[in-house]
């Protein structure tokens, strides 16, 4: 739903964290075997992942970007399997025990679950608070299992849901936004909507590269829990309407830095869709606000 991106140079800031994953470490125990095993995963790599007139190398993999990533995985859909040895010392060993998760959590502008947009998914301390997702997952497709276009940060509940399922939007994806694939609605269900939110549902309209996400994530049955949050909109969008925002920036006009800056004030999130992942259900309330300011302009 939401797309995920690095907060400085991609390019510098993967080839950093892939340093992190794979040089030996001071005082590294067996670096011949680990050696051995890092050389033969790469040669049956560059046997094996080959388009486009390239043979991939194991770090051009972990270091490959979100479409690169996706004909891997077509080669993988066409029968290439990695031997049981190399799959088992990638998930247990290179992910589970090498994968610089914290720094990799850091280095990401994510704060909210890019596949919901209604739970935090920032660290504290340093614990990460988020499970990692595997858009590929690790089972089916081992050699992306440390790959970090392939690993997308999200809150348990979505990482529960999910599990091994294929969806069909991965947030590494940057072709689409988020406008363009999702838009939230809501619809009355009786007349005392204004102090009863279970007179009040909440419609979720799709692209089709993102339907599979709804549907397996089954976000459109729980993101009903936030019939409140509509209900807020409707009376905040009554209350603040936009002569008497306008009012209030011109009357206080040294108080804000933008109009949007006392839209987020007065209700509540942000309007700009590059700022929906600083806040859970700012993707909603944007959707649902911008539609009612319309009807009372």
């Amino acid at each position: 739903m939401i797309p995920i991106r690095f907060r400085n140079n991609e390019t510098k800031t993967v080839n950093s964290l892939y340093h992190t994953l794979l040089n030996i470490k001071y005082r590294q125990k067996k670096r011949k075997a680990y050696i051995f095993m890092i050389k033969n995963i790469n040669t049956w790599c560059v046997n094996n992942i080959i388009f486009s007139g390239h043979a991939y190398t194991f770090p051009e993999i972990i270091q490959a970007d979100y479409e690169t990533i996706e004909k891997i995985a077509q080669i993988i859909d066409a029968g290439k399997s990695l031997p049981l040895l190399y799959k088992k010392y990638i998930i247990e060993f290179l992910y589970a025990h090498r994968f610089p998760r914290r720094e990799f959590l850091s280095e990401l502008e994510v704060t909210v679950c890019p596949y919901c947009n209604r739970n935090f998914v920032n660290s504290a301390r340093k614990r990460t608070m988020c499970d990692l997702d595997h858009f590929f997952d690790k089972d089916t497709y081992p050699i992306l299992a440390v790959s970090f276009y392939n690993i997308v940060p999200v809150c348990h509940s979505c990482n529960h849901i999910k599990a091994s399922q294929r969806i069909s939007y991965s947030s590494h994806n940057q072709k689409y936004k988020t406008d363009d694939l999702v838009t939230f609605d809501y619809y009355i269900k009786g007349m005392d909507f204004l102090v009863d939110k279970k007179q009040l549902g909440i419609e979720i309209e799709t692209a089709m590269e993102l339907e599979d996400n709804v549907d397996i994530l089954k976000l459109r049955e729980v993101y009903q829990i936030h019939t409140d949050v509509v209900q807020e909109c409707i009376k905040k969008a009554i209350i603040f309407e936009p002569e008497y925002l306008n009012f209030l920036y011109y009357t206080y006009e040294e108080l804000f830095e933008s109009e949007e800056e006392l839209y987020r004030i007065v209700y509540g999130d942000y309007i700009m869709e590059e700022a929906y992942g600083k806040r859970p259900l700012a993707k909603l309330t944007s959707d649902i606000i911008s539609d009612l300011l319309e009807i009372y302009e």
